[in-house]
C-alpha cells in the first residue's frame, strides 16, 4: 500500500536574522555586523519527465508462442538501442530538506578626511544543498559495464535527488570612497575571495558514491578583485583655481571639463583539467563489452599553473601535468586546478558642459571602453585529449568577459540638453 503522499513536508525552517551597529569611538566611527539565515522559496518540480511514471520505450512485439520478454524482465535483451531509448522522470528522496544558505559579516568603517573607509568581512554558504547522481551507476573498476551488477539492470541511468551539496564563501573587503566635493570623487575597492564548493543545482558528480570528490574553486568567483572610479572636474573657468579671468567666450572654452575613469580587474576563473576516451571505470552506459567514449577528469601529477612569466597564449599552462586515468579508477585531478586568464579594463570619458542661461546647459561627452585597446584573452583549452588546442588560447572575451565586458576599444559620443 503507498502512503498518502509521496513526498514529507518540511515543516521546521526557521531563519532568524540579526544586525547590530556600535559606535564605540565617537560619531566618526562605526562598527557593524550581521547574521541570517535564508532557505530557497521555490520549491523542486519533482516531475521531471512531463508527467510521473511515464517513459518512452522502443516499439517491440513479444512474440506470443515463446516470449523472450517475462516480468520482472520488461526489456528485451536482443532490442536495439533498448534502455537507452527510456525516458525516465528523475527519482526524488521522499524527505528532501528545503536548501538554506547562512550569511554573516563584521564590518568596520571610519570618516576621515571627507574620505569613508571600511574594512570587511563577508561570509556566506549554502547547507542541504540539492544535487542528483545516478543511483544506476556500477562501481567504478576494470570490468566492463555489461558485466557489473546495478540496481535495475534493466533500466539506463537514474537520476536521484538528494541533499547534501554545498559550498563555503569568505572573503576580505577594503573600500575607500570620497563623494563628490569641490569637483572630485573617487571610490576604489579590492576583495580577496575564495569560495569552495562541490556541486550547484543541476550537475552531477562523476563518480555517483564519492560527492566529496567534486570539491574545489567555484570556476566564476576570482580570488582577487579590483574595481574603482574617479571622477575629476578641471579647475578651470569661472568660479575655479584657475583661468577665472577673460571674456566670455574664453571661459566657455576654458571651462566645465570633466574626467572620468573606472577600473575593472578581476584574477581569472578556476579552470577544470579534461580527459576524452573509453571509459576507464566501466561505469558508463553501454550494451556492448566495447567502452562508451566519455569526457572525464585526468590524473594529476603535478602542480599546472606556470610562473607569470612563462604563460604564453600557447601554452597557457602545463599540459605534462596531467595524464589519462588509471584504468578501474577515476582521475586525481580536482575541480578548478588550472588558473585561467585575467582581465584589466579601463573605461575613460570626457564631458564639456556649456552654460545656456535659465537654468539650462548642454552636456557633450566622448566615452571609450577598454581605453587602452587591452586583449583579454578566453580561457585556454582544457581537454588533455586535444593535442593541438589543450594550454591553447585561440580567443578573446569569451567567458572571462561574463565579469567585465572588455571587447575591442570604441568610443561614443553624445549630446544632451539638461534643465
Amino acid at each position: 500500500m503507498h502512503p498518502s503522499r509521496l513526498l514529507k513536508n518540511d515543516t521546521n525552517n526557521f531563519a532568524p536574522r540579526i544586525g547590530i551597529a556600535y559606535r564605540p569611538w565617537g560619531e566618526s566611527t562605526v562598527l557593524r555586523a550581521g547574521y541570517g539565515i535564508f532557505y530557497d522559496i521555490i520549491p523542486r518540480t519533482v516531475s521531471q519527465g512531463a508527467a510521473p511514471f511515464v517513459i518512452n520505450e522502443p516499439n517491440f512485439t513479444n512474440p506470443a508462442t515463446s516470449p523472450t520478454v517475462i516480468f520482472p524482465r520488461v526489456f528485451p535483451s536482443t532490442s536495439v538501442g533498448g534502455p537507452t531509448q527510456v525516458g525516465l522522470p528523475s527519482a526524488t528522496r521522499p524527505d528532501l530538506q528545503t536548501p538554506y544558505s547562512m550569511q554573516y559579516n563584521v564590518t568596520f568603517e571610519r570618516q576621515q578626511w571627507n574620505t569613508g573607509f571600511r574594512i570587511s568581512y563577508i561570509g556566506t554558504n549554502t547547507r542541504q544543498g540539492e544535487w542528483g547522481y545516478n543511483i544506476n551507476q556500477p562501481l567504478p573498476d576494470t570490468r566492463p559495464f555489461i558485466e557489473k551488477p546495478r540496481r535495475f539492470p534493466n533500466y539506463p541511468a537514474i537520476t536521484y535527488i538528494d541533499n547534501g551539496a554545498g559550498h563555503q564563501y569568505d572573503s576580505l573587503t577594503l573600500e575607500v570612497e570620497r563623494r563628490y566635493a569641490r569637483g572630485f570623487a573617487y571610490q576604489a575597492s579590492y576583495v580577496l575571495a575564495r569560495d569552495i564548493g562541490d556541486l550547484e543545482r543541476g550537475e552531477s558528480a562523476e563518480n555517483a558514491y564519492d560527492r566529496r570528490r567534486e570539491r574545489g574553486d567555484w570556476l566564476d568567483i576570482p580570488r582577487h578583485r579590483i574595481s574603482g572610479f574617479v571622477l575629476y572636474e578641471l579647475p578651470f573657468g569661472e568660479g575655479k583655481r584657475f583661468f577665472t579671468g577673460g571674456n566670455r567666450l574664453a571661459q566657455a572654452v576654458a571651462g566645465g571639463w570633466e574626467v572620468t575613469a573606472i577600473y575593472q580587474h578581476y584574477s581569472g576563473q578556476f579552470l577544470t583539467p579534461l580527459w576524452t576516451g573509453p571509459d576507464p571505470t566501466g561505469t558508463a552506459f553501454t550494451t556492448s563489452a566495447t567502452p562508451a567514449q566519455v569526457t572525464i577528469r585526468p590524473n594529476q601529477l603535478s602542480d599546472p599553473n606556470l610562473p607569470s612569466g612563462d604563460r604564453t597564449i600557447d601554452g597557457w599552462f602545463d599540459e605534462a601535468a596531467f595524464a589519462p586515468p588509471t584504468p578501474g579508477s577515476f582521475g586525481t585531478a580536482s575541480k578548478g586546478v588550472i588558473h585561467g586568464p585575467g582581465s584589466d579594463v579601463w573605461n575613460v570619458g570626457f564631458a564639456k558642459h556649456f552654460d545656456l542661461g535659465e537654468g539650462m546647459r548642454l552636456r557633450w561627452e566622448l566615452t571609450g571602453t577598454n581605453f587602452f585597446n587591452r586583449a583579454n584573452y578566453a580561457n585556454p583549452g582544457v581537454n588533455i585529449s586535444s593535442l593541438a588546442q589543450v594550454g591553447v588560447i585561440s580567443d578573446v572575451g569569451g567567458d572571462v568577459a561574463v565579469l567585465d565586458a572588455s571587447g575591442p576599444r570604441e568610443f561614443r559620443m553624445g549630446i544632451r540638453i539638461e534643465w
